[in-house]
């Protein structure tokens, strides 16, 4: 969305119209959702951080603050959500049902589009089975396209925390994926 069509929606969600914001925020909200599940992994939480995100959203606008990035001010914002659930729920565990979430992607064809899912699901699947402090960070970094300095700036940790728990995040899922890989070759010999 260009800057002056998100100002544009600004100024008119201040002088009271809703469906701007809903305009506004709907090319936001998948990414988020898979962000906060991902991170989370659990629906209830994940949209209760984006509905969290939302509001604050709202009402920032609303008081007039000026926003220029939406999209990096909302991702901080998310992060910030999530993370503050995150901290709040650690010990809560519900299962993971990824049946009925689907990652869009471009694929020509539905053959490619297949393998593309399933590949989305394998690496879904490893994302999750990590421990929360990776998945935080490679949430913000890969999905919410957060720098290691904001990522560090908002989980008060050193960069090089950062830096050590997405190479340890990245070689578990490397081994992960390698070891499912593997074992799909064996079913198709």
């Amino acid at each position: 969305m260009e800057v002056e069509n998100e100002q544009r929606l600004m100024d008119e969600i201040r002088q009271g119209n809703k469906d701007a914001f809903r305009t506004l925020v709907n090319p936001l909200i998948p990414k988020a959702y898979r962000t906060a599940y991902m991170m989370l992994q659990s629906k209830p939480l994940a949209e209760e951080a984006v509905q969290n995100a939302l509001i604050e959203l709202y009402s920032t606008i609303v008081s007039g603050k000026e926003i220029n990035k939406l999209y990096g001010w909302f991702s901080r914002l998310l992060a910030h959500r999530t993370v503050d659930i995150a901290r709040k729920e650690q010990g809560y565990k519900i299962t993971v049902d990824i049946d009925g979430m689907e990652i869009q992607d471009a694929a020509s064809t539905p053959l490619e589009s297949l393998l593309r899912k399933e590949q989305s699901e394998r690496l879904f699947e490893s994302i999750i089975t990590l421990e929360l402090n990776q998945r935080i960070v490679v949430g913000l970094y890969y999905f919410q396209e957060l720098k290691i300095e904001e990522i560090a700036a908002l989980l008060d940790i050193k960069e090089g925390t950062v830096k050590s728990r997405l190479y340890h995040a990245r070689r578990k899922l490397s081994a992960t994926l390698q070891q499912a890989q593997g074992q799909a070759k064996e079913l198709t010999i």
